[in-house]
């Protein structure tokens, strides 16, 4: 697949600083193994919950990440899912871990390094496109969703979880972490908004923010307990930037700035 450099960031941005091996896999003891996005398996099972799903079902999963709920849609359900990466390091792991499944579940999983905004899929190729925490990086919006409605079987469904940001005057600390990561934040209703543009219909924008909050404070509180473990691979140093980290998220969440978004849709029937 072609890695052109039409994302907001390039694939060596996310290798060589924000997603190294590293911190792939630092993020893992907070989300769980395979799970790099909020809440783990516990918010994909809650989300998969809005989706219909069985054996037949083809999903395109944009920001596969290590894999996480491509293993959970193959496994509990026997979709086939395309996973879609813009980082090498987070494919390689998820491809490593996808051969030592047994045959069956490997024929279902595909998993690609590419920039979801440069490669293409045949019209009507998926029935579900599913993306966790993953579209902040890419500044138009509008384009992508009107080619996932392309790529979308009619009467298709689009889920999409997503860092947001709120209505209101934003702190001085958010603004310079969206800045400083270069984020492409929305508020949700302009967020819904873009997906109805791009053609999708029954589309519903949520404001999740509360069930963020209430998963961040039990991730930093689980991790915690973990340290003994954590610190016989990694560093004290790592250990104290995941903790800051988190607590920032909960004080940038609390004060209304930061927001996470979940949107699902559906492309016309007709």
């Amino acid at each position: 697949m072609d890695q052109a450099s039409a994302a907001s960031h390039s694939q060596a941005e996310l290798d060589d600083i924000q997603y190294t091996k590293k911190r792939i896999l630092r993020y893992e003891w907070m989300y769980g193994e395979t799970f790099v996005s909020t809440g783990g398996l516990r918010t994909t099972q809650d989300f998969c919950r809005r989706l219909r799903l069985g054996p037949s079902t083809r999903v395109l999963d944009i920001g596969v990440g290590t894999g996480g709920s491509a293993f959970y849609l193959a496994r509990e359900f026997g979709c086939h899912v395309t996973g879609v990466d813009l980082s090498r390091n987070m494919v390689a792991i998820a491809e490593e871990r996808r051969l030592k499944l047994s045959e069956e579940m490997q024929t279902r999983l595909d998993f690609h390094i590419g920039d979801i905004t440069a490669v293409d899929y045949p019209a009507s190729s998926f029935d579900i496109i599913y993306s966790r925490d993953t579209v902040l990086h890419i500044a138009d919006k509008l384009t992508l969703y009107r080619r996932c409605l392309s790529w979308l079987k009619p009467g298709g469904q689009l889920l999409i979880s997503d860092y947001c940001q709120g209505q209101g005057e934003l702190s001085p600390e958010f603004v310079q972490y969206r800045t400083q990561r270069g984020y492409h934040l929305l508020t949700v209703p302009e967020y819904g908004r873009v997906i109805q543009e791009a053609g999708f219909e029954n589309v519903e924008a949520i404001d999740n923010s509360k069930y963020y909050l209430e998963i961040l404070n039990q991730e930093v509180s689980r991790f915690k307990a973990q340290k003994e473990d954590f610190l016989k691979t990694f560093s004290s140093k790592d250990y104290e930037d995941i903790v800051e980290g988190w607590q920032n998220k909960i004080r940038r969440v609390t004060q209304g700035s930061q927001v996470w978004g979940l949107f699902q849709a559906n492309k016309p029937s007709q």
